[in-house]
């Protein structure tokens, strides 16, 4: 029994350690204006909203938006803040901020299983 729970919790650490390293991977991608690396982590269609103007893309369409966003804004840095889950914990989000030349903006990234399925930046 006592080799059952240490397995167990072996697995447990690894999977909310893995978790958290694609969560800081996206945020590094995030601050340095790279749409490519962070559409490694898309699911094959993803939500983004910037602002009011939301939409639901392609990774290749996302990747189109999100560098024109970039562009614009000219991110600085963006940090990871915390993660959390819906109360039936059937999805999970991270919570961030980016600072930008043109002021911060608020990011939640929405997860279903280890696929980015949405990424939201709010003007703080």
């Amino acid at each position: 029994m006592q080799e059952i729970m240490r397995i167990f919790s072996t697995t447990i650490f690894i999977l909310i350690a893995h978790f958290t390293f694609g969560q800081a991977e996206i945020f590094t991608a995030i601050g340095n204006s790279d749409a490519q690396t962070l559409s490694q982590s898309f699911a094959n269609d993803i939500e983004i909203c910037i602002g009011t103007d939301q939409d639901f893309y392609s990774k290749a369409g996302a990747v189109k938006k999100l560098d024109a966003f970039f562009s614009k804004v000219k991110p600085k840095d963006s940090k990871f803040k915390h993660k959390g889950s819906n109360k039936d914990k059937t999805s999970e989000y991270s919570v961030g901020s980016m600072n930008t030349e043109s002021g911060t903006y608020r990011v939640f990234i929405y997860y279903e299983g280890s696929k980015v399925s949405g990424i939201h930046f709010n003007k703080a």
